[in-house]
């Protein structure tokens, strides 16, 4: 009977010990989460409308850091070589904008393009995208 006791008593502690444990990963991951960065952008696609074969345009995705702590973009990937991007490489600080610019080479495209920018920082989900269309003629 003692045995059972003692045992009862040691299962207890045990199972109070996790559920303290659990609660500890909870607030623990929350406070993260308020921590991380979090990117906002102006707008996430652009037109170009219609072009004439081999233009060459641009355009400026303005962002800003929505989150606690320095915005870092680590790369940044096109879909093809005929889209170039430049891009702010120094942190960004909450609250403050950020740009991307981004070049669209349209020689040797025709008709409908859709071009898709990854964007890989240091974000809770790891990365963004942007999108361009176009229509060369």
């Amino acid at each position: 009977m003692n045995t059972f006791i003692i045992r009862f008593f040691i299962l207890c502690l045990c199972c109070i010990g996790l559920a303290g444990g659990c609660r500890q990963k909870a607030t623990t991951s929350s406070s993260v989460q308020e921590r991380t960065t979090r990117i906002k952008f102006q707008e996430k696609h652009y037109n170009f409308g219609d072009l004439t074969e081999g233009e060459i345009v641009s355009h400026t995705f303005i962002y800003t850091n929505t989150g606690k702590e320095n915005l870092v973009i680590k790369a940044i990937e096109t879909g093809c070589g005929c889209t170039t991007v430049e891009y702010d490489k120094k942190p960004i600080p909450p609250g403050k904008e950020g740009k991307i610019e981004i070049a669209f080479n349209s020689s040797g495209r025709y008709g409908k393009q859709y071009k898709e920018i990854s964007i890989f920082a240091n974000l809770p989900s790891g990365e963004a995208m942007l999108s361009i269309t176009a229509n060369v003629k």
